[in-house]
């Protein structure tokens, strides 16, 4: 992106900023200011505005071709158009509310719906690659392909006119849920993000890390685990996440000692988790609040053990391999003292905790971000600069139109898929499936799941399965609702360090200088707990915090051991008895995984043969401490 800003010519520049500042006013003026000024601005006309204003961005900073280092006059013309065209609505939309237009007679009209399907459709393809558009495509189309699909994909045939203008004009199509989840709720939160990143948050929470890790064992892996997990949480995003931690991250473990693949891997698997890791979550957070209707602070609480159980076991996969291969951490005298950092960092940091404040407490889920940022720029008073206000501004126009760019095209699916009542029909096929083999739903959301997350779009696999999977497990199992909706956005999101696909670990191997395989393969070992994670909670909800305080202390005890002696078998090595042999490798890992597997009987079961083997293994290693020691 940033190539094709510099070539930007002056105007576009200056469009670009203009965008921003008039979307930061419309967004304020909808969710503060109308009723103080006494003009109330409709909802529908305000998400036309936000169309008009943030996605002919895309056009201008993201290339039709790889090889366009500079916008061409087809990329002006649909910026052009789209902002037009969203403005035109935006003025109509009173008039659409109350006579819709869902089937469209005029030809101007059917027109602009066609030019709107595709621009969406080429956004969705600059920002998320062809996959996605493909199957945004194929599942806008699906009531126009229902027909000639046998059993429960029967749908009956309707007219191509009023299936264009269902999904491009109606409140359950382009403007439905998932843009009124991004109006409403999320463009605060990108906002934030982007002046956080534009004053130097990120550089400092790695120097923060750094000098608190940096020193111990493994260190430069240790801080890639922190600073990821926190800026992946800030940024919502995995892949940026990668490109902007692992760019720093990963030289230093390589230069420290760890493999190109290994280094790849952790950050893949550090940046991954970060996108469900508390406060922020990114989009998923806040759909998911909207869908199930409850405050974000409760979906934040949630998610909260999950994420740290994960991290904790990514963190000891790091400890052990650097203990096993004699790594040291880094000279003191290359880190940061901790204080300055802390300096440096305290206007972020006090702007982040006023943010989880509000949304956990005051619970202004819409106005949070707003008010952090605006403690963030008090807080930062004379350190600010003109050149850091104006990559904020650019940051945020660029983070919401690339937001709009993948989040329209699920309005599209939607209104395909429940249009046609084709996703309830689906939703009864699989309670009627679950009623014969509860786990054989589960093995098939699953492979739903990751498949849809292979398209790189984590928040449009979730919003598709939380309209159709999610009614069916909560039926059929009566598993805890919060519990299925995370169940499903963590598989949405594992395709990023999965084979084939594995975007995070691909990129981080770019960077890395690795091959792309030999790096997922082993981001798969490294983050093996987030694919078991899911399953537990949703058959433990105290995982969740669902529950008392010591059935929420004895699972999580239970947890917390049994993955670190999965760790453990995973890396060949174990504190205190050093390397591992074959036969202890497999005891440790079913052991592990049985004793955290949220069942007593297993627990109590493994927990005790562990601790034996682990027993008997450090006695045969002192003993031959000893002998060494004698002969």
């Amino acid at each position: 992106m940033e190539g094709r800003w510099d070539r930007l010519p002056a105007w576009a520049r200056g469009w670009v900023r203009a965008a921003s500042l008039l979307g930061l006013t419309l967004i304020l003026y909808y969710l503060l200011g109308s009723p103080l000024v006494g003009f109330a601005l409709l909802d529908f006309s305000y998400y036309w505005l936000l169309l008009a204003l943030y996605l002919p961005v895309v056009f201008l900073l993201f290339p039709a071709r790889p090889q366009d280092t500079r916008p061409r006059w087809y990329d002006y013309a649909l910026a052009l158009g789209v902002s037009a065209a969203g403005v035109f609505l935006a003025h109509h939309g009173p008039s659409m509310v109350l006579r819709p237009w869902t089937n469209p007679e005029a030809p101007w009209q059917v027109a602009l719906a066609l030019f709107l399907l595709g621009v969406v459709l080429e956004g969705a393809r600059r920002v998320g690659g062809m996959g996605f558009a493909l199957v945004a495509l194929v599942l806008a189309a699906y009531p126009l392909l229902a027909p000639y699909l046998p059993g429960l994909l029967w749908g009956p045939s309707l007219p191509w006119q009023e299936v264009l203008g269902y999904a491009i004009y109606s409140t359950q199509g382009l403007m439905g849920l998932p843009m009124r989840t991004v109006g409403e709720l999320l463009v605060g939160f990108l906002v934030l993000a982007a002046f956080l990143v534009a004053l130097g948050a990120g550089q400092v929470f790695l120097e923060v890390a750094s000098a608190l890790f940096g020193w111990a064992r493994g260190g430069a892996a240790k801080v890639s685990v922190v600073a990821s997990a926190f800026f992946g949480s800030l940024s919502g995003s995995i892949l940026s996440n990668v490109a902007s931690t692992g760019s720093l991250t990963i030289p230093a473990m390589i230069r420290s000692g760890f493999s190109r693949s290994y280094a790849a891997a952790v950050e893949a698997c550090a940046s991954t988790g970060g996108v469900l890791m508390p406060p922020v979550m990114g989009a998923v957070a806040f759909v998911m609040a909207n869908l199930l209707g409850v405050p974000y602070g409760q979906v934040v609480a949630a998610a909260l053990l999950p994420s740290l159980l994960y991290y904790l076991s990514l963190f000891a996969h790091v400890d052990l391999y650097a203990a096993r291969h004699g790594l040291r951490g880094l000279p003191r005298a290359e880190l940061p003292p901790l204080g300055p950092s802390l300096g440096r960092g305290l206007p972020f940091l006090m702007a982040l905790g006023f943010l989880v404040f509000a949304l956990l407490y005051l619970r202004l889920e819409r106005l949070a971000p707003f008010y952090a940022l605006g403690f963030l720029l008090l807080a930062a008073g004379r350190r600010l600069r003109w050149e850091a206000l104006d990559r904020a501004l650019v940051g945020a126009a660029s983070l919401i139109g690339q937001t709009l760019a993948l989040i329209l095209p699920v309005g599209l699916i939607l209104a395909g898929l429940v249009g046609t009542g084709v996703a309830p029909a689906l939703t009864g096929a699989l309670v009627r499936m679950g009623a014969e083999n509860l786990y054989l739903v589960l093995l098939v959301g699953v492979a739903i799941a990751f498949v849809l997350g292979m398209a790189g779009v984590m928040v449009a696999a979730y919003i598709l399965l939380a309209v159709t999977l999610a009614p069916a497990l909560v039926r059929i199992g009566e598993f805890n609702p919060l519990a299925v909706h995370l169940f499903i956005a963590y598989w949405s999101m594992l395709s990023a360090i999965t084979p084939p696909v594995a975007v995070a670990a691909f990129l981080a191997a770019r960077i890395a200088g690795a091959s792309p395989m030999g790096a997922s393969f082993t981001a798969v070992r490294l983050g093996l707990a987030i694919y078991f994670l899911p399953f537990f909670f949703l058959f433990e909800p105290a995982l969740i915090l669902q529950g008392s305080l010591f059935s929420v202390a004895y699972h999580v005890v239970f947890a917390v051991l049994g993955l670190l002696f999965l760790v453990g078998a995973l890396e060949g090595y174990f504190w205190g008895l050093g390397p591992l042999p074959l036969w202890a490798r497999g005891v440790f890992g079913v052991g592990g995984i049985l004793c955290a597997i949220p069942e007593t009987l297993t627990s109590f079961l493994a927990l005790p043969g562990l601790l034996l083997v682990a027993l008997a293994l450090g006695l045969r290693r002192r003993v031959g401490q000893r002998g060494g020691m004698e002969g």
